[in-house]
């Protein structure tokens, strides 16, 4: 994938849509890019951290652990970002992710990232819409969870 094919999945992220054609060029231009095969783990539960992945191409499944295994807790797909609550909080990785595919990321680095939402108030306003909705799905997951557990 070429840096304008990436430019133009990521320009059309709510999160970056405020952001100049330089800004995220600059921000494509300075990240690495990465294949994940089927199966792999992009980070684990626990894991310490310093980065935010774009999904470029492919599809991820979300992973908490529990006693009884792993529960699928979400699902992100090309143009989606993942890692970014680790890397604002500051916090271990709170879930798994691992490839349903093969999966092309690209790796923005946590201080980058950061500064470039921080520096422009649409895109911060962007990214807390972007957790609240995460928030809000994982809140329907834990009580469609809690309901099945309660129901078995």
């Amino acid at each position: 994938m070429s840096i304008e094919d990436e430019y133009e999945l990521l320009s059309r992220l709510e999160l970056f849509e405020s952001l100049d054609a330089i800004q995220l060029k600059r921000l494509i231009f300075v990240s690495q890019r990465y294949q994940i095969q089927p199966g792999e783990y992009l980070f684990k539960q626990g894991d310490t951290t310093d980065n935010v992945f774009g999904i470029l191409d492919g599809e991820f499944s979300v992973l908490l652990n529990s006693p009884n295994g792993e529960i699928h807790i979400a699902q992100h797909g090309s143009g989606e970002l993942v890692g970014e609550m680790a890397v604002i909080s500051g916090e271990p990785r709170a879930a798994s992710v691992r490839a349903n595919c093969a999966c092309e990321v690209i790796d923005f680095e946590s201080e980058l990232f950061i500064s470039t939402v921080i520096n422009d108030p649409r895109t911060a306003f962007n990214m807390m819409k972007l957790l609240s909705a995460r928030l809000v799905k994982l809140d329907k997951k834990l009580e469609q969870l809690s309901a099945e557990q309660f129901r078995n």
